[in-house]
């Protein structure tokens, strides 16, 4: 998958799809996070998110990371050794507004968590998302969806 301005405009980077239709999905509720650009220390509010979200029920988590400081990878990559999480790079040689990095997040996340998580949530690194009533998230998104 890539993305270009025009239909003319050469592909620089292509990121993978991976073949991902069992019978029924592995993950009930993911998120996909926005993309993290910027060499600030970003360690802690990763690690918020990544808790705050899997006490409301979120199984798994898609990073995106064009920038990222050297402790908050390492905090990455131990979220992906557990199984929790993909982790997708983007080069940095490619320059992008974050708005354009955004889209492609959006769109590579629509894909990948396609046949592998039955719902799936997009926040911000700053974000966080709670339902107004005593359920999680995931109960909350099980069952608005069960009265449709």
């Amino acid at each position: 998958m890539s993305i270009t301005r025009d239909k003319h405009e050469r592909i620089m980077e292509t990121v993978p799809l991976l073949n991902r239709r069992p019978c029924s999905p592995k993950y009930i509720l993911s998120l996909c996070l926005a993309p993290i650009y910027g060499n600030r220390t970003k360690w802690l509010l990763l690690a918020e998110t990544v808790e705050h979200y899997r006490l409301q029920g979120v199984e798994h988590f898609y990073f995106y990371v064009k920038d990222i400081d050297d402790y908050s990878l390492k905090l990455l990559q131990y979220y992906v050794r557990n199984g929790e999480a993909e982790v997708v790079f983007f080069k940095g040689d490619q320059e992008k507004t974050s708005r354009e990095w955004q889209s492609v997040g959006v769109q590579d996340c629509l894909q990948r968590s396609r046949h592998h998580s039955q719902y799936s949530i997009f926040a911000d690194l700053d974000e966080r998302i709670l339902p107004l009533n005593n359920h999680s998230l995931a109960e909350y998104v099980v069952c608005i969806n069960s009265t449709f």
